[in-house]
C-alpha cells in the first residue's frame, strides 16, 4: 500500500461472508490491529460489507456493530476519522417452485 499514491484511494473494503463472524477463529482484536497497521501507511475508511442471507442480516449487522462498538469503547478505533461503514450485498433466498 505504500506505493499507491493516488489521491482517489480512500476505502478499504472488507468483506464478511456468512457466518464468518461467528467462527471461532474469527478475531476482532487481530482483525482492528490489522486494520489500524494498514492504516498507518495510508488513511482510509473503513467499510465492511456483508455477504450474508437475507434471514441473517439483522442479525450480522448487529453483531458487527457490537464488535465495532466494543473496540470504539476501548479506544481501538481513536485512529480512524470517521466510524466505519456497513454496507451488504444481501442474498435473497431462493424459493424452488413445485
Amino acid at each position: 500500500m505504500a506505493t499507491i499514491t493516488s489521491p482517489v484511494f480512500s476505502d478499504v473494503v472488507i468483506v464478511l461472508e456468512d457466518g464468518a463472524i461467528d467462527n471461532p477463529w474469527f478475531s476482532r482484536y487481530r482483525l482492528f490491529h490489522a486494520v489500524r497497521s494498514v492504516h498507518e501507511v495510508k488513511p482510509f475508511r473503513l467499510v465492511f460489507c456483508l455477504e450474508v442471507w437475507e434471514g441473517s442480516l439483522e442479525y450480522t449487522v448487529g453483531r458487527l456493530k457490537r464488535y465495532i462498538n466494543a473496540e470504539a469503547a476501548e479506544g481501538g478505533l481513536d485512529f480512524l476519522p470517521r466510524p466505519p461503514v456497513i454496507v451488504s450485498n444481501t442474498q435473497a433466498t431462493y424459493v424452488p417452485r413445485e
